[in-house]
């Protein structure tokens, strides 16, 4: 992994009893390929309710593999710290998810985890 992955405002999670560190994208003008195919691209759609967000992976057309060694297991989506929802991926699935936003915050964050290389989100 390149050095600009920022971890500093890391977010962790919890799951069974292992601390991850949440990855972003520091300078996507030098990101690599690795950090390009695990970062959810977003997509915002201003509605009269609030917004719509299209979430995929990958960045600049770098394609997550979806393969049963090495997928997207879900994107998850939050407006600001509240959880709007989770879609659930297997091998062989798109990773493609819609969250409708009522927009509280002034900020999105999805979440992406790949099964080899961890969690990886993108903020609006």
């Amino acid at each position: 992994m390149s050095d600009n992955v920022n971890y500093e405002n890391a977010v962790t999670e919890v799951n069974e009893g292992i601390v991850e560190e949440v990855h972003s994208i520091e300078d996507i003008e030098s990101a690599s390929d690795f950090e390009l195919k695990h970062t959810p691209n977003l997509e915002v759609i201003e509605g009269a309710n609030g917004q719509t967000i299209k979430a995929t992976i990958g960045l600049k057309g770098i394609a997550h593999p979806q393969t049963e060694e090495h997928y997207i297991e879900w994107l998850r989506a939050f407006d600001g710290a509240e959880p709007i929802g989770t879609v659930n991926f297997g091998p062989t699935d798109t990773p493609e998810a819609v969250f409708e936003v009522p927009r509280t915050s002034s900020q999105i964050i999805v979440q992406a985890l790949c099964n080899l290389h961890g969690i990886w989100e993108a903020r609006v």
